[in-house]
C-alpha cells in the first residue's frame, strides 16, 4: 500500500513547481454511474454517493501533522492551521450536504458519516467506485495543496472574512455561472447568445484593458459584469491593485448589462488580507468559487470538463462555478449542464 501511495504522489508531483497547479487534475467518466440523473431524486442518490466517497477518501489520507501534509502534497513549506481549517469546513459541508441529499437528520458527527460510507459504498457499482476513488484522490490533492499554501499563496480555498463569496452559503441546489478573462473577439458573443437563449443570467469578470478596446457596448446586455482587474496578474501589491480595480471600474461604465456589479474576482483567486480589507471598504465584494471547471487546462477535453463540473455539483450541491469565456470548452459544456439543471429541478442563480 505504501508503494502504491508513493507512486501516486510521484505522479501528482511530476513537473510541478511551487506556484503551479498539480500535474494531474480530477476527472471521471460520468457514464460509469449506473443511473441516469434525470430527476431530483436521482440527483440526490448520486450526490449522496459522491459525498460518501469523498468523506472516505479524506479519512484514508493522514493529514494530522505538518510532516504528513508535506508528504502528501510534496510541498516543503505548509500551513498546518489552514489545512485544519479547510478540513473542519469541508467536513461540516459534507455532513450538511448528505443530510440534504438523503433527508436524514442527525448527521452532526464526522464519525457517523464515515460509518455510513463504510456501510453503503461497498453496495455501489464497482466500476464507478474504482473510477470515483481515483477522482477523489486527485481532488483531495488539489484541495489540500491549495490549503497548505494559504495564505502565503492565496486562492479560492479559504476566505479572509465573510464578505468574500464562494457560493457555500447559497441555497441547496443553487449554482451561479461565472466566466473570467474576457471579452474574447468571438467566443464571448457565442456564449452570451447561448446563455440568453437558455434564459441564464451569468456574471462575466472582465479584464479592464480588453474591455476598453471592445467596440460593442451592448455585448453584455443580457448578463452581468464584474471586474477581473486591469490585467491578468496576481493582485498582491496594494498600490497596483487599487489602480487596477479603479481603472477597470471606469472601463465598465459605458457597457450596458443587466447589472454592472462592483464585484471583483482576483486572478488565480490571489489577493492579500490587506487588499481584501480595502476592497471591502470600497464596496467591492470578492467573488471566489468552489467549483473549478479546469476549462483552461489543455489536457482536459470539453467532455472531461463537463463531467468534472457535474461531479462537483453533485458533491457540493451549491456554489459558484468558474469557467473562462476565452476558451471554447464552456460553450460546449453548457448545454449538458443546463440539461442537468432542468432535469433535476436545480436552479441557476441569477446574477441580478
Amino acid at each position: 500500500m505504501k508503494i502504491i501511495r508513493l507512486l501516486f504522489l510521484l505522479c501528482l508531483w511530476s513537473g510541478q513547481v511551487l506556484a503551479a497547479g498539480p500535474a494531474k487534475v480530477a476527472t471521471i467518466d460520468r457514464a460509469l454511474w449506473p443511473e441516469a440523473i434525470d430527476s431530483r431524486e436521482a440527483f440526490d442518490r448520486a450526490s449522496a454517493a459522491e459525498i460518501l466517497q469523498f468523506a472516505s477518501m479524506m479519512n484514508t489520507v493522514p493529514l494530522g501533522s505538518e510532516e504528513e501534509i508535506e508528504t502528501f502534497t510534496g510541498l516543503k513549506q505548509v500551513n498546518f492551521a489552514s489545512v485544519a481549517q479547510w478540513r473542519e469546513k469541508t467536513q461540516r459541508q459534507l455532513m450538511q450536504g448528505y443530510g440534504n441529499a438523503t433527508g436524514q437528520t442527525g448527521i452532526d458527527r464526522w464519525e457517523t458519516l464515515l460509518e455510513l460510507a463504510d456501510e453503503r459504498l461497498p453496495t455501489l457499482n464497482s466500476q464507478w467506485l474504482k473510477a470515483s476513488a481515483q477522482f477523489y484522490q486527485y481532488y483531495l490533492f488539489e484541495q489540500v495543496r491549495l490549503a497548505a499554501l494559504f495564505p502565503r499563496i492565496s486562492s479560492e480555498i479559504l476566505t479572509y472574512d465573510q464578505s468574500e463569496l464562494t457560493g457555500e452559503n447559497y441555497a441547496d441546489g443553487e449554482f451561479l455561472l461565472t466566466f473570467d478573462d474576457g471579452p474574447h473577439p468571438t467566443r464571448t458573443k457565442q456564449l452570451i447568445t447561448q446563455l440568453t437563449e437558455k434564459e441564464i443570467h451569468a456574471t462575466f469578470f472582465v479584464l479592464g484593458h480588453k474591455l476598453a478596446e471592445a467596440k460593442n457596448k451592448a455585448l453584455y446586455q443580457n448578463q452581468c459584469l464584474g471586474s477581473h482587474g486591469w490585467r491578468h496578474r496576481a493582485h498582491k501589491d496594494l498600490s497596483w491593485s487599487k489602480s487596477s480595480v479603479e481603472k477597470t471600474v471606469q472601463a465598465l461604465a459605458p457597457f450596458s448589462s443587466l447589472n454592472t456589479q462592483k464585484g471583483f474576482r482576483p486572478p488565480y483567486g490571489m489577493r492579500t488580507a490587506e487588499i481584501s480589507a480595502w476592497l471591502r471598504e470600497q464596496g467591492h465584494p470578492v467573488y471566489l468559487w468552489n467549483i473549478d471547471s479546469q476549462d483552461w487546462n489543455g489536457k482536459m477535453s470539453a467532455k472531461q470538463v463537463s463531467d468534472r463540473v457535474t461531479t462537483l455539483m453533485l458533491l457540493w450541491r451549491k456554489g459558484i462555478i468558474l469557467f473562462h469565456d476565452i476558451h471554447p470548452k464552456a460553450n460546449i459544456a453548457l448545454p449538458e449542464l443546463d440539461h442537468l439543471v432542468n432535469q433535476t429541478r436545480l436552479k441557476w442563480r441569477s446574477c441580478i
